[in-house]
């Protein structure tokens, strides 16, 4: 029997986290590490997770990922989900390749879907405007 290393048993509990939406233990994980993680799940539904830094982490499609991407998470650990202008970047750049994003935050969970409506916009976006669902409502909530 092979030897699992730490990283791989990590690298496994994270993925078995995003395949039940266990999103506000995602953020517990990130603010514990003081490090933003990304997670992008393309068109055949694979899951590629990145590591950043305490401030930064980036959507930079992986190899071998399929487009169009299905979401994008990432977290701002021990802040409050918003969307930074480095999201906002990231979100106009991949406005024809996304379909939907979150941001994960001590208050709860922020997503956008692209190509709404002017009005629903995000200011100088082609994505959705939307409000933070608190964790307790993330619970209770199919997202």
């Amino acid at each position: 029997m092979e030897d699992i290393t730490e990283t791989e048993l990590f690298a496994g509990m994270m993925q078995e986290l995003v395949e039940a939406k266990k999103w506000e233990d995602i953020y517990r994980i990130s603010s514990s590490l003081h490090r933003e993680v990304s997670i992008l799940i393309d068109a055949d539904d694979s899951i590629w997770i990145d590591w950043g830094n305490q401030s930064r982490v980036t959507l930079s499609p992986p190899y071998g990922s399929k487009i169009p991407f299905k979401l994008w998470v990432h977290t701002h650990p021990n802040m409050l989900a918003y969307w930074s202008i480095t999201d906002q970047n990231s979100l106009q750049i991949a406005s024809n390749i996304l379909e939907t994003a979150y941001v994960l935050g001590g208050d709860g969970l922020l997503s956008t879907s692209s190509n709404c409506s002017p009005e629903e916009a995000i200011r100088g976006l082609s994505w959705s405007d939307e409000t933070v669902s608190s964790w307790t409502e993330v619970q209770e909530g199919t997202l």
